[in-house]
Protein backbone atom coordinates (compact mmCIF):
# COMPACT_ATOMS: atom_id res chain seq x y z
CA UNK A 1 0.00 0.00 0.00
CA UNK A 2 3.20 2.60 0.84
CA UNK A 3 4.88 1.73 -2.13
CA UNK A 4 1.40 2.24 -4.59
CA UNK A 5 0.81 5.88 -2.37
CA UNK A 6 4.63 7.01 -3.47
CA UNK A 7 4.25 5.75 -6.69
CA UNK A 8 1.24 7.70 -7.38
CA UNK A 9 2.50 10.89 -5.55
CA UNK A 10 6.04 10.22 -7.62
CA UNK A 11 4.17 10.31 -10.77
CA UNK A 12 1.59 13.25 -9.95
CA UNK A 13 4.91 15.33 -9.00
CA UNK A 14 6.07 14.39 -12.21
CA UNK A 15 3.24 15.50 -13.57
CA UNK A 16 3.31 19.04 -12.41
CA UNK A 17 6.69 19.60 -13.05
CA UNK A 18 6.07 18.42 -16.64
CA UNK A 19 3.63 20.76 -17.02
CA UNK A 20 5.30 23.90 -16.23
CA UNK A 21 6.32 26.07 -18.82
CA UNK A 22 9.22 28.12 -19.23
CA UNK A 23 10.59 31.71 -21.19
CA UNK A 24 13.30 29.25 -22.86
CA UNK A 25 10.57 26.97 -24.54
CA UNK A 26 8.37 29.55 -25.55
CA UNK A 27 11.22 31.34 -27.27
CA UNK A 28 12.75 28.29 -28.85
CA UNK A 29 8.57 27.59 -30.38
CA UNK A 30 8.82 27.96 -34.56
CA UNK A 31 6.43 30.28 -35.11
CA UNK A 32 5.55 31.33 -38.88
CA UNK A 33 6.83 34.76 -39.39
CA UNK A 34 8.79 35.44 -35.98
CA UNK A 35 12.11 33.86 -37.03
CA UNK A 36 13.61 30.89 -34.83
CA UNK A 37 15.59 31.17 -31.34
CA UNK A 38 18.23 28.18 -29.95
CA UNK A 39 19.38 28.58 -26.61
CA UNK A 40 22.31 26.56 -25.18
CA UNK A 41 21.77 26.41 -21.66
CA UNK A 42 23.56 23.90 -18.87
CA UNK A 43 20.82 22.07 -17.71
CA UNK A 44 20.99 23.39 -13.88
CA UNK A 45 19.77 26.65 -14.90
CA UNK A 46 16.72 24.67 -17.23
CA UNK A 47 16.12 23.29 -13.94
CA UNK A 48 16.10 26.73 -12.14
CA UNK A 49 13.75 28.24 -14.88
CA UNK A 50 11.15 25.81 -14.16
CA UNK A 51 10.72 27.59 -10.59
CA UNK A 52 9.33 30.75 -12.27
CA UNK A 53 5.61 31.44 -11.69
CA UNK A 54 3.70 31.73 -14.88
CA UNK A 55 0.31 33.90 -15.67
CA UNK A 56 -1.25 33.85 -18.79
CA UNK A 57 1.42 31.87 -20.26
CA UNK A 58 4.19 33.96 -19.53
CA UNK A 59 6.62 34.03 -16.72
CA UNK A 60 6.42 37.44 -14.92
CA UNK A 61 7.17 36.76 -11.13
CA UNK A 62 9.92 35.15 -9.32
CA UNK A 63 10.60 34.83 -5.14
CA UNK A 64 12.90 37.59 -4.87
CA UNK A 65 13.25 40.47 -2.01
CA UNK A 66 11.69 43.90 -1.29
CA UNK A 67 13.23 46.21 0.81
CA UNK A 68 10.34 47.30 3.10
CA UNK A 69 10.31 51.15 4.14
CA UNK A 70 7.02 51.72 5.67
CA UNK A 71 4.77 49.24 7.84
CA UNK A 72 1.08 50.91 10.08
CA UNK A 73 -2.27 49.66 10.46
CA UNK A 74 -4.97 49.80 8.68
CA UNK A 75 -6.13 53.24 9.43
CA UNK A 76 -6.74 56.21 7.12
CA UNK A 77 -3.42 58.01 8.57
CA UNK A 78 -1.35 54.79 7.47
CA UNK A 79 -2.79 54.56 4.29
CA UNK A 80 -1.65 58.19 4.21
CA UNK A 81 1.37 57.94 5.42
CA UNK A 82 2.63 54.83 3.18
CA UNK A 83 1.65 56.71 -0.15
CA UNK A 84 3.70 59.83 1.79
CA UNK A 85 6.73 57.17 1.46
CA UNK A 86 6.14 56.25 -1.58
CA UNK A 87 6.42 59.63 -3.04
CA UNK A 88 9.50 59.96 -1.24
CA UNK A 89 11.04 57.07 -2.44
CA UNK A 90 10.05 58.08 -6.05
CA UNK A 91 11.42 61.37 -5.61
CA UNK A 92 14.62 60.96 -3.40
CA UNK A 93 16.02 56.98 -5.05
CA UNK A 94 14.70 56.53 -8.30
CA UNK A 95 15.89 53.46 -10.33
CA UNK A 96 13.43 50.89 -8.55
CA UNK A 97 10.23 50.28 -8.17
CA UNK A 98 7.92 51.49 -5.47
CA UNK A 99 4.96 49.40 -4.12
CA UNK A 100 2.25 50.50 -1.58
CA UNK A 101 1.02 47.09 -0.24
CA UNK A 102 -2.33 46.53 1.86
CA UNK A 103 -2.32 43.14 3.29
CA UNK A 104 -4.80 43.31 6.28
CA UNK A 105 -4.52 45.18 8.95
CA UNK A 106 -1.41 46.26 7.58
CA UNK A 107 -0.07 48.98 5.08
CA UNK A 108 3.40 48.67 4.13
CA UNK A 109 5.48 50.48 1.47
CA UNK A 110 7.90 48.83 -0.38
CA UNK A 111 11.01 49.19 -2.68
CA UNK A 112 12.75 47.52 -5.46
CA UNK A 113 12.61 43.89 -6.78
CA UNK A 114 15.68 42.11 -5.67
CA UNK A 115 16.47 38.30 -6.57
CA UNK A 116 19.20 37.29 -3.45
CA UNK A 117 18.64 38.71 -0.20
CA UNK A 118 22.04 40.16 -0.12
CA UNK A 119 21.24 42.94 -2.86
CA UNK A 120 18.16 43.34 -0.93
CA UNK A 121 20.29 43.79 2.29
CA UNK A 122 23.08 46.23 0.65
CA UNK A 123 19.95 48.36 -0.45
CA UNK A 124 18.20 48.13 2.85
CA UNK A 125 21.97 49.37 4.57
CA UNK A 126 22.38 52.01 2.21
CA UNK A 127 19.02 52.99 2.52
CA UNK A 128 19.46 53.16 6.16
CA UNK A 129 22.52 55.27 6.04
CA UNK A 130 20.62 58.21 5.42
CA UNK A 131 18.98 58.13 8.81
CA UNK A 132 15.53 59.13 7.15
CA UNK A 133 14.03 55.87 8.23
CA UNK A 134 12.14 54.41 11.38
CA UNK A 135 12.31 51.00 10.79
CA UNK A 136 13.60 48.98 7.67
CA UNK A 137 13.60 46.03 6.87
CA UNK A 138 13.78 43.28 3.91
CA UNK A 139 10.75 41.09 3.01
CA UNK A 140 10.45 38.03 1.38
CA UNK A 141 7.72 37.95 -1.43
CA UNK A 142 6.51 38.02 -5.24
CA UNK A 143 8.83 40.03 -7.02
CA UNK A 144 8.42 41.36 -10.58
CA UNK A 145 10.96 40.37 -13.55
CA UNK A 146 12.72 43.22 -14.87
CA UNK A 147 11.73 43.66 -19.02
Amino acid sequence: MKRILFIISMLFCALCAGAQSNIVNELEKDVAGKGFVRVNQPESLARLMGSMITIDGKATQVEGYRVLVYSGNNSRQARDEANAMASFMRNNFPGAEVYVVFDPPVRSCLYGDYRTREEAEAVMYRLKGTKKFKEISVRKCLINLPY
